[in-house]
């Protein structure tokens, strides 16, 4: 029933579009090598946690200025955490927005470019005849009931996506 005349072509098609669907869980490993909290951030918490624990050890009755002043520096620091944090944050959002509009482009560009480059060659070819869809299925092609570029991405396209949507949502 189908007969595959350029097999290099078929599988580079197959792995173009399946790229195309998985560059925003690609996007998310980059990203999060950028993401990680700086030493600085690191320092903070702990100085942090040492004062909370040296608070817990104060009476907050007995020695209300002592402990006042330790929660004034623990909230101090917590405000310059979330400070660095809220920037981490943002610096995150706009790599991983950076780096997956550059994968997508990256893959929608070169999808493009072999697409016009391989237009005239057919991928696969069917044995039977569909007559009212020859036409469209093997344009720009003149061979014979075959599936041209286009259209084998477009179906591969489509089928990936489909296939692939419970494992991406």
């Amino acid at each position: 029933m189908l007969e595959v005349i350029n097999g290099i072509l078929l599988v580079y098609f197959v792995v173009l579009c399946t790229l195309s669907v998985l560059v925003p869980q690609l996007v998310k490993p980059i990203a999060a090598c950028f993401a990680r909290p700086s030493n600085e951030e690191r320092s903070v918490w702990s100085e942090i946690l040492k004062l909370k624990a040296e608070q817990k050890g104060i009476s907050m009755k007995d020695e209300f200025a002592a402990y006042s002043k330790l929660q004034r520096k623990i909230n101090k620091l917590e405000s310059q955490l979330k400070d660095d944090s809220q920037t981490r944050i943002g610096k995150n959002l706009a790599v991983k927005s950076t780096v997956q509009l550059v994968l997508q482009v990256g893959v929608g560009v070169t999808t493009l470019l072999s697409v016009i480059w391989f237009r005239r060659e057919p991928i696969v070819a069917l044995k039977g005849d569909l007559f009212p869809l020859t036409t469209m299925l093997r344009y720009p092609s003149d061979m014979p009931n075959a599936i041209s570029t286009h259209v084998w991405v477009l179906i591969t396209n489509v089928s990936i996506r489909t296939l692939l949507k419970p494992v991406i949502s």
